[in-house]
């Protein structure tokens, strides 16, 4: 090995090896192992919200009324809406129980903040009985959903 004698030899030697370590990228490093842990916060369900009127006039016996169910999520995330069911309620002499509000099968999520809507209907039952007390009454429906 005649050329590491001289000075330009070990030059070059250098200059070779430095070569080398930078092309294979020598490193030194330690294992290790670890563990650890952390939180999260799960939100909670909010309320739905439901309304909705009938589009015309209800009359014992007569035909049945369509309604618009407005269906809105005022959460923060996605809520699941089963059934939606309504109930008329009393309002002095007319008596809630003679109308029917047909349940609706909506099965869907509600994105937040959005608003929905689902048709039904409400139909005045003829009780066989004076119900001269409905004439002219604004009745209510209470809807429920799960």
């Amino acid at each position: 090995m005649r050329f590491l004698t001289n000075k330009k030899g070990s030059a070059l030697l250098g200059a070779l090896v430095v070569a080398a370590v930078a092309a294979f990228g020598a490193y030194a490093y330690f294992t290790s192992t670890g563990s650890g842990s952390g939180t999260a916060t799960v939100g909670s369900s909010s309320a739905i919200q439901l309304s909705g009127s009938p589009a015309a006039q209800l009359f014992p016996g007569g035909a049945d009324a369509p309604v618009t169910v407005s269906i809105h999520n005022p959460g923060g995330g996605k809520e699941y809406v089963g059934t939606i069911s309504g109930t008329v309620a009393t309002n002095g002499g007319c008596v809630g129980s003679w109308f029917t509000v047909d349940s609706v099968a909506y099965d869907a999520s509600v994105d937040a903040g959005a608003t929905v809507t689902a048709g039904t209907n409400v139909r005045m039952a003829d009780s066989g009985t004076d119900q001269d007390a409905c004439q002219g009454k604004s009745m209510t429906i209470n809807w429920t959903s799960n």
